[in-house]
Formats: C-alpha cells, sequence, structure tokens
C-alpha cells in the first residue's frame, strides 16, 4: 500500500523499509504491511495516496 507521510516519525526501520526508521513529512512509502499502514493512517500521521477506485451507481433502467 502507498502512503503519503503527514508528519515526521520514528517507527519500525523493517517496515518502513529505511535505515534508522525515521521518515520525513512528505515521504511517499510503499509499504507491504497493510495493517501497519492502517495503524499509521489511523494515528493521522499518513494518508493514502491512491485511494480505491469506486463505480458509480447506475439506475437499473432509463425512463
Amino acid at each position: 500500500m502507498e502512503i503519503k507521510v503527514l508528519w515526521g516519525f520514528e517507527g519500525d526501520p523493517e517496515k518502513l523499509k529505511t535505515g534508522n526508521g525515521r521518515v520525513m513529512a512528505g515521504a511517499v512509502l510503499d509499504l507491504d504491511d497493510d495493517e501497519y499502514a492502517h495503524a499509521l493512517i489511523g494515528k493521522g500521521l499518513a494518508e493514502i495516496v491512491k485511494p480505491a477506485t469506486t463505480k458509480q451507481a447506475k439506475p437499473n433502467e432509463n425512463k
């Protein structure tokens, strides 16, 4: 999952794929662990880069 960091923080270096675990604001990370990514989003530290695409609702019949 691709996320964009809104606030700088120190996290798990293995999950963040960084040397020391420090991440600066504005960085875009591609995380394999979706649960960790959602935890960062829930804390307000990051946001999803590409939101999930949704289908528009279409009427069953045209009048």
